[in-house]
């Protein structure tokens, strides 16, 4: 057996997977925002008793963890020390020139993680190319991280100028620094980001070194907890935001990478379902009870980019904003925001309704759930409408309260805004669809991409609640609620691959002439993929690589990736990869300079060891006609026209070719699908909701 453990900020999903029946067995738990460990283990324990089985029968574990983002969010960030070549003492204080908002003369950029006065300058210097200018003074520099941990710090970042070029005196800090600090606190820019920008390598390194106490504690815990279970195997794998999975050894190195660990697990298992369908063009959804999150599939794909900003005003994936702090490495191409069926309902100083981004999490949790919670969340309104079933939630292992949501709602939303309680929720869920549809609109139409041309795959606990309200805005006539979708993104931990990531600055122009040079960065790009395989003991046939360049045009200031037939380049490759980048470019900008010069900025080459995916076994054949399914439960629902009378269907119930039509409810354990007027539902082959817009 094979076990997936998806940490949320609200709710912790386990999914547990025999390889050899295919079947599954599913738990959700409240997570633990002080131990998460213990969310961990209790999810695990009560899927293994599901199945009947015990821990010992578990082979493998695959966790996804929102530990990088929380940490984050909360400004719960270690005590960092930063070591700059002399000289650049106000690297993060500069940074960009991009701000928040252009027009806002009042908005400002977080705070940097590591203070001025925690920023200390080391005598050196290493030139544009790579060679020594100024000798490190060892002498001074040891005194100098000796006062740095005597002052409190807990992690040291070292980033020093072109090191990604010569990482000599990087690594000459980083062995003075052991003396003082674990070597697992120490973090050098030329391993974290090997990449040119020094202010978004500094970035990089800075929220590596930020987020790694919180990291390292939360994986131990996991380690001691299984270890004092008798589960003392090494395949324990950490979700990154890649869509891959390391070893935790290998996670504690890269903590950073894994600030979208769960999200990316979402996508994974929309590019599976996509694979499955035979859809081009997928958008995933997920709504959890903290965040939501969306992505782009492209012909059973996600798409990736190369940074994103984080601990703003959203997390996403591509250009910068500067509301947040910059990272660079490979990511799924994705965007989040802090609007989730946990997400309190307020009202600003200039008396508007607001929803998000702070969450009443877990504990106490929505004003419905008794748990002490006095402030009206989304999940409030949901049983104020009529979405949800008070008691039938979870499938009946958690009883809501509506009297305790309608208090919450008219005591902080109806008395301020002088509203009717049903003006009030339709008001909250019509701005957390707003937020929703902010983060919907950046992964597609500013990507270029018509949403229209899409289908919406709605996972998440909330997720199915949302989805025909958010197709209905951005014109996509369908939707698709796959199984089990209050545990996708853990079934996204079972289809992922062992994959790390290795990038090299190369910075020479595509020609003939540079063809050695740059297969010269893809042979030490091999070597350093072969000595990771043999450490995750990968059988040479079973080596997978994917080599890809980012590319600009000489003088511009943003690249684009473009994948590479192999690990070494050949004369007649030259004209391929020119065509594909006058391609690209024309795609993402609207135009190409075919003749122009391009330039190679980075190498990279993605390392894989595949895992076996659980196989979507069909429930049915729906291509013999269909049945229109029967109800005889039904509740009056809120929508903005009005209250309506809403069929209540059991997802258990529903077999393949079973159809049914809007205004209608479907309700199964972890979730609940609203199925809206002039939508229609069916069921597929795979047991998936397949809803359409009618007319």
């Amino acid at each position: 057996m094979r076990a997936a453990i998806d940490i949320g900020g609200t709710f912790t999903d386990v999914l547990l997977y025999d390889e050899e029946t295919g079947a599954l067995w599913a738990s959700k738990v409240p997570s633990s925002a002080q131990q998460p460990a213990q969310a961990f283990m209790s999810g695990l324990h009560l899927a293994l008793a599901s199945a009947e089985s015990e821990l010992s029968q578990v082979n493998a574990l695959v966790h996804g963890t929102t530990i990088v983002t929380n940490t984050l969010l909360e400004g719960k960030t270690a005590s960092v020390g930063l070591l700059v070549t002399k000289g650049f003492r106000d690297l993060l204080e500069i940074g960009r020139q991009q701000r928040p908002a252009l027009y806002d003369l009042m908005a400002d950029r977080r705070a940097p993680l590591v203070p001025r006065h925690r920023v200390w300058e080391i005598q050196e210097r290493v030139g544009a190319d790579g060679r020594e200018v100024v000798p490190l003074n060892v002498e001074a520099a040891r005194d100098q991280i000796r006062a740095l941990k005597a002052s409190g710090v807990e992690s040291l970042a070292i980033v020093l100028l072109f090191s990604f070029l010569n990482p000599g005196n990087e690594n000459k800090l980083g062995e003075l620094a052991q003396d003082f600090f674990p070597e697992r606190s120490i973090f050098l820019s030329s391993q974290i980001s090997p990449e040119f920008r020094e202010y978004e390598r500094a970035s990089t390194t800075v929220v590596a070194a930020a987020v790694a106490p919180k990291v390292l504690s939360y994986l131990q815990a996991i380690r001691e907890k299984l270890d004092a279970k008798g589960w003392q195997r090494d395949d324990l794998y950490i979700m990154h935001s890649g869509g891959g999975t390391l070893p935790p050894e290998e996670a504690m190195r890269k903590p950073h990478t894994m600030v979208e660990s769960g999200p990316a697990a979402g996508i994974i298992a929309t590019a599976q379902l996509a694979q499955t369908l035979g859809l081009e063009r997928v958008i995933g959804f997920d709504m959890g009870g903290t965040t939501a999150k969306a992505g782009l599939v492209l012909n059973g794909h996600p798409l990736y980019a190369t940074e994103c900003e984080v601990g703003g005003e959203m997390h996403h994936a591509g250009r910068v904003r500067s509301s947040g702090y910059p990272l660079r490495f490979p990511m799924i191409d994705m965007a989040e925001c802090g609007a989730g069926a946990g997400s309190i309902a307020w009202i600003d100083s200039g008396r508007h309704l607001k929803v998000g981004p702070k969450s009443a999490g877990a504990d106490p949790g929505p004003a419905c759930y008794g748990k002490g919670g006095n402030q009206p969340t989304v999940t409030d309104a949901y049983l104020a409408l009529g979405y949800l079933d008070p008691g039938s939630f979870l499938g009946g292992d958690m009883s809501l309260e509506p009297q305790l949501a309608e208090g919450a709602l008219r005591e902080h939303v109806c008395k301020p805004m002088n509203m009717n309680l049903q003006e009030a929720t339709l008001g909250v869920v019509t701005i957390a669809n707003a937020n929703m549809l902010r983060i919907l609109r950046l992964v597609s139409i500013e990507r270029g991409h018509d949403p229209r041309d899409f289908n919406l795959v709605a996972y998440g606990g909330a997720g199915p609640l949302h989805a025909t309200m958010l197709a209905e805005k951005l014109a996509i006539r369908r939707v698709i609620v796959p199984r089990i979708p209050g545990l996708f993104s853990a079934l996204g931990l079972l289809n992922a691959d062992v994959t790390t990531d290795f990038v090299e600055t190369v910075m020479v122009t595509l020609t003939p002439e540079n063809l050695d040079s740059l297969n010269a960065a893809l042979d030490r790009l091999s070597a350093k993929a072969d000595a990771w395989f043999q450490r995750m003991s990968v059988p040479g046939e079973k080596y997978v690589i994917r080599v890809s360049a980012d590319l600009r045009y000489l003088r511009q200031n943003y690249e684009l990736g473009i994948s590479l037939p192999g690990a070494h380049i050949s004369l007649e490759d030259v004209a391929t990869i020119q065509t594909q980048f006058h391609e690209a470019h024309k795609a993402e900008y609207g135009h190409s300079t075919p003749g122009e010069t391009i330039q190679v900025v980075y190498m990279r080459l993605r390392a894989m060891k595949p895992l076996p995916k659980p196989d979507l076994t069909p429930l049915g054949d729906d291509t013999r006609g269909t049945v229109s399914a029967a109800s005889d439960e039904s509740r009056f629902v809120w929508f903005p026209g009005g209250q309506m009378q809403c069929q209540v269907y059991q997802r258990d119930d529903l077999k393949a070719g079973y159809t049914l039509e809007g205004p209608a409810i479907n309700q199964e354990k972890e979730a609940t699908t609203l199925v809206e007027k002039q939508w229609c539902l069916r069921v597929d082959q795979f047991g998936n909701l397949i809803i359409e817009k009618v007319g």
